[in-house]
């Protein structure tokens, strides 16, 4: 299904603006963390898996190789850890620990990729990781559930597991994330996650409705609309536009919750989300830009009509 570059663009903005949600609805169950990563990886799994094997226009099977089951792995450990971290402390210092995943890419990928990280991106790294340092200037609160230490170390490895999955990406060659790796990602969540979800105080209506708005709309339309925009559009369209996310998910629990980050968490946010979005512009521009599929057809058809008619 094709589908035009102005759809593509409403695609990309759409899904970030989906995927901001999730904090909002995970502060809103009042299942513990490892509960609600389990039953909405469960109900995830069986969506996507739906609709690539049957809606969304891609073949789909199950690669149930090693490269495929790690990069499942620590997309499973990243999107749990998010849920922890989204529990125990703010929606902004877990969505923006998510944004420090290139600090550990620099470090590790001489290791996993055999790949040198150039001088110059230490420059980013090193602000980075000054950004992120500022998140714990904030004063770490510890009541009522909550624990902003344990939240943001919880952030930080879900940072790491996103990182790993970069890397193990492009260690395969693999142009986005594996339809594959994505459904067995969320299956192994529901292996280790499934005591809680057995173990609920209960099944309200409310707390189910809000998980399985989480699994179909958070996760699931999300990543159906961003696989769907994501060829359509170039790097750094793809690059800067689901940059919004990490801008309205805290805005979502300051509206409906009340709930407001930490002066040092604005300030950190702004170092590290600007580190990524400008290090994102800078590669764009070293790179020559790639004509979308689109454009490609239109060069085709205006190289086929210039040529001259053969006798």
């Amino acid at each position: 299904m094709a589908i035009s570059k102005r759809t593509s663009i409403f695609f990309l903005i759409l899904a970030p603006v989906i995927w901001s949600t999730s904090s909002l609805l995970i502060k809103s169950v009042s299942w513990n963390s490892w509960a609600i990563a389990g039953w909405r990886s469960l109900v995830s799994a069986f969506f996507l898996w739906f609709c690539f094997q049957f809606v969304y226009p891609r073949s789909f099977s199950f690669d149930w190789s090693r490269a495929n089951l790690l990069v499942a792995l620590f997309y499973s450990v990243f999107g749990c850890l998010f849920a922890v971290s989204v529990k125990l402390t703010t929606a902004a210092n877990a969505i923006l620990m998510q944004y420090t995943a290139p600090i550990y890419i620099a470090f590790l990928a001489p290791i996993v990729l055999k790949e040198r990280t150039p001088a110059k991106d230490w420059l980013f790294v090193a602000v980075m990781a000054g950004g992120m340092s500022l998140f714990f200037m904030n004063d770490l609160e510890v009541s009522g559930g909550r624990n902003d230490l344990l939240g943001l170390l919880a952030g930080m490895g879900g940072g790491f597991a996103w990182g790993m999955v970069v890397m193990l990406l492009k260690k395969r060659g693999a142009d986005g994330m594996p339809l594959s790796g994505l459904v067995l990602g969320n299956f192994i969540t529901v292996i280790y996650c499934f005591p809680f979800m057995i173990s609920v105080p209960s099944f309200a209506l409310r707390d189910v409705g809000q998980v399985a708005a989480l699994a179909l709309i958070s996760l699931g339309l999300g990543y159906i609309f961003y696989l769907l925009a994501i060829k359509q559009v170039t790097a750094l369209e793809a690059a800067l536009i689901p940059a919004i996310e990490p801008l309205l998910n805290p805005t979502w629990t300051f509206l409906f919750l009340q709930e407001v980050p930490g002066f040092w968490t604005i300030v950190g946010g702004f170092v590290v989300l600007g580190t990524v979005l400008l290090k994102a512009f800078l590669s764009a521009r070293e790179e020559p830009a790639e004509k979308t599929p689109a454009e490609k057809e239109l060069d085709r058809e205006a190289s086929t009509d210039a040529e001259p008619d053969k006798i």
